[in-house]
């Protein structure tokens, strides 16, 4: 447990907790209860991974099951390897994601094209990687996590589950690591590069990766809050307990797919398994506290 001010008004306590890794099929609430039980107080924010969750509630798709067609292989190709592979390559800041886009064979980056423009329409299939929010990196074999529909039902009805079981009022708040840009002089929006049911984040799916990548002195960086439910909150106050989540929460196995193999000690993404990810410690979960509950920042009703 650790303390870290919001503002100076505000004092954040941190309890952090290991998990199992959330397999599909994962009772989320169990998990959750179980993990923290009675450590679980009126009024603290509860942060979940929006991939663990995806994961755990099975909205995961096999793309070795998907098969791709030449035009798909041919846009794959202007866009992975020379529009964000050469000419664009400058605008990222981990060299990793380039070697991603330039050596991931053409066939596999495909396929990945192919849903992601199924799910998301072409602004975001131009995006170079995590398109729509469709994650590979925590997944073994082919396994990518998908949005969930509805999710902020979903979240809603984790939060009663919750409070049924623990008799406590709790608030819900989702994160997934993909960026949002916020400008730096009207913190009432978000600009996202994937969906989000949380009001004033903004999906404007590559626009945003490239306004946000290119002028970086114009915009705050934030992870995505993908679902928000509980006591009403501005949205620049979300968007720094999102920060703070993921800053204690850790990125998991690793931010890409080159990290995720290098910490497994695997050769290859098709030596991933399941029972591989399980050795890993896993953070899905955890519990932010404001010191005082009736201090909380909370948003006038209009």
């Amino acid at each position: 447990m650790s303390y870290l001010n919001l503002r100076r008004r505000y004092k954040l306590c941190i309890i952090k907790r290991p998990s199992r890794y959330w397999l599909p099929g994962t009772d989320v609430v169990k998990e959750i209860v179980d993990i923290y039980g009675s450590m679980i107080k009126d009024g603290d924010i509860i942060v979940v991974s929006d991939k663990a969750l995806s994961i755990a509630l099975s909205n995961i798709y096999d793309e070795n099951l998907i098969s791709v067609d030449p035009i798909t292989i041919i846009m794959t190709f202007l866009t992975s390897r020379i529009l964000w592979g050469y000419l664009l390559r400058q605008l990222f800041i981990d060299i990793n994601t380039v070697k991603i886009m330039v050596e991931t064979p053409l066939e596999l980056l495909a396929k990945h094209k192919k849903l992601a423009l199924y799910y998301g329409g072409i602004k975001h299939f131009l995006k170079p990687l995590s398109e729509f929010g469709i994650d590979t990196v925590n997944l073994p074999y082919y396994y990518v996590s998908i949005p969930i529909k509805n999710i902020a039902k979903v979240v809603k009805e984790i939060k009663l589950s919750i409070e049924n079981r623990l008799s406590v009022d709790v608030n819900i708040l989702v994160v997934d690591t993909d960026r949002c840009f916020v400008p730096k002089y009207v913190k009432s929006i978000a600009l996202a590069t994937r969906p989000s049911t949380v009001r004033g984040v903004i999906d404007l799916g590559v626009i945003a990766y490239i306004l946000g990548r290119t002028f970086k002195d114009s915009f705050e960086r934030f992870p995505t809050p993908t679902a928000y439910v509980g006591i009403q909150l501005d949205l620049y106050t979300i968007l720094r307990l999102a920060r703070i989540g993921e800053k204690f929460r850790g990125c998991g196995i690793g931010r890409n797919i080159i990290e995720m193999i290098r910490v497994l000690d695997s050769e290859h993404l098709n030596s991933l398994t399941w029972l591989s990810l399980r050795r890993v410690k896993h953070y899905p979960v955890i519990i932010l506290r404001f010191k005082n509950y009736n201090s909380m920042p909370v948003v006038p009703s209009t």
